[in-house]
Parts: structure tokens; sequence; C-alpha cells
């Protein structure tokens, strides 16, 4: 009824019958097993985790913690920077993440202690919260700030501007100041350029702004008010990026004449990708002095 098609291979079994026996010697001893132990784990001393172990041990007995503190205020927070605020916030988080653990190990063993623990993570808890509120407040008032701008900013600006070149002397720290916390709360314009930075539309009105600014504060003081308008952002940047004095604008003059030598106009529309450009290339070359300075040290 089933027709054979084909044999089970025996290939199998004379491969076994031929492979060579292989022997134990008897000078051979077995050394006892090593017995998994704690004490065998090496753990570097700059490990990140011990960051969440105090003085590097397990748990922490009660004489070891204060539980007579309280929370952070509102109040007392308001007063702090947002610097002061993050930082505080993640020591919290640190403290809040030992003291989940050190509880956790009391709860295993039925002890009363793991209560003490988690009263104290509540009291921090609090704190964060009240963190949380600050920054929302903060975060309120810009968009205020924002939306109250957008009706009266250019009144403001105007206002900044007639006050700044009626002013006689504005090579102090305290317009040095001014300035930078104008172009960053409104064009949003940091002191510091990072590689994040990405130059819009907004980015350019304040590089317009401040650049236009400081050649009219300046140009008659040093004599070069026979460079007349500022053509494009190429020069208005090399004003822009030079420091709030007379003797940066001076510089910029300089830079501005072998520009216009070349007899190049950047059109409005490559004036983002320009600015971008030189902005790109300031920091890469920031960077390379910074590895050549690392090198000769």
């Amino acid at each position: 009824m089933f027709k054979q098609l084909a044999k089970f291979s025996t290939s199998a079994r004379s491969l076994a019958r031929s492979r060579k026996q292989y022997r134990i010697s008897p000078h051979i001893k077995l050394r006892p097993p090593i017995v998994p132990s704690i004490d065998n784990i090496e753990i570097k001393e700059d490990h990140a985790l011990w960051q969440f172990f105090e003085d590097k041990s397990f748990v922490r007995t009660p004489e070891q913690i204060t539980f007579t503190g309280r929370a952070w205020t509102v109040q007392e927070l308001r007063r702090k920077s947002f610097e002061d605020l993050h930082s505080l916030w993640y020591v919290c988080l640190k403290e809040r993440n030992k003291l989940y653990r050190e509880s956790h190990v009391y709860d295993q063993i039925e002890s009363l202690r793991s209560q003490e623990f988690e009263g104290l993570s509540e009291q921090i808890r609090q704190t964060m919260i009240h963190i949380r509120q600050v920054i929302t407040e903060r975060e309120m008032a810009v968009r205020n700030a924002q939306a109250e701008f957008e009706v009266i900013g250019d009144e403001y600006l105007d206002e900044f501007k007639d006050n700044y070149l009626k002013e006689e002397n504005v090579e102090t720290d305290e317009w040095y100041n001014k300035l930078e916390r104008l172009q960053y709360a409104i064009f949003g314009i940091p002191d510091v350029l990072d590689t994040s930075l990405i130059v819009d539309v907004k980015f350019l009105e304040g590089v317009r702004y401040i650049g236009q600014l400081k050649y009219e504060k300046f140009a008659s003081s040093i004599g070069r008010e026979d460079i007349g308008k500022l053509r494009d952002i190429a020069e208005i940047y090399t004003v822009f990026e030079e420091s709030a004095t007379a003797d940066g604008v001076k510089e910029a003059c300089q830079k501005i004449d072998e520009y216009r030598e070349s007899e190049l106009v950047i059109p409005g529309s490559k004036e983002i990708q320009v600015v971008q450009g030189f902005i790109d290339d300031k920091i890469k070359q920031a960077e390379s002095d910074l590895t050549e300075e690392e090198i000769k040290e």
C-alpha cells in the first residue's frame, strides 16, 4: 500500500563508530567550585550609580538622616535663579531615589523605619511641586510679556534707541548688560553661541536692530560716517558681532571696507542662510582654538 521512497540515513551511526575516543587523564584534579559571593564583584570607585548610595553604604540608619527639616516654600523659591532651581530639582530627585530604595529595604524586613523614610520623601516631593509652580509662574509671565510686547514692542525699541543714542557714555557694564538682556529677551539672541542655535526671522531682526544701533552711536565719534548706510545683512552682522565700543565699531568698519571691495551684496532671500553660515564658522573656529589650547597643555 505504501511505497518506500528512501531508507533512513545510517551515516550518523557510522560516524559514531569511527570517531576518536577521548579519555580524561587520571592526573587532572578538579578544583572546588567558586561559591557565588558579592565579594567576587569588583565595582569601580567612580561608577555613576554610587551617587545613589550615601557614603557607599547599602542603607542609611535613621541617625544618619535629618527628619526635622521642611519643604522649600514657594516664596523662597521665587528668589532663586533658573540655574538654582534646576540644580535643586535634581538634588531632590536623587534624594527621593535613595529614600525610596532604602524604604523598600526596611519594608522587606517589616521595619517601621520605612515610614520615616517615606515621610521625608513626601517633604521633598512638596519642594519639587513648589519648584514646578515657580517655573510655571515664570513661564506665564514670559508669555504675558511677549503678548504685551506684540502691542507696544516698536514703541519700547524706539525708546531704548533714543536713550542709548542720547547717553554720553555707553561703554559701561550697565549698558553692556542692557544690550545683552534686550537682544535675548526680545529677539532670542544668546550671549554665548552654541551648535544648537538656529537663525530665524526674529534673529535677523535682532541683528539688524543691534548692528544699526551700534553703528549710529559710534560712527560719528570714530569718523566713519563716510560708510553711509549699511548695505546688506553681511555689513550689519559685522557690526553686530563686534563689541559695543568705539574700538569695536571701528574694527567692524575696516572689515566692511574690505568686504565692499568684492562688490558683493547679499540678497534678502539669502540672509538667513548667510548669517547661519557666519555663526557656524565662528563656532567651528572657537572649537578649533580650544582644541589647540588643550594640545599645548
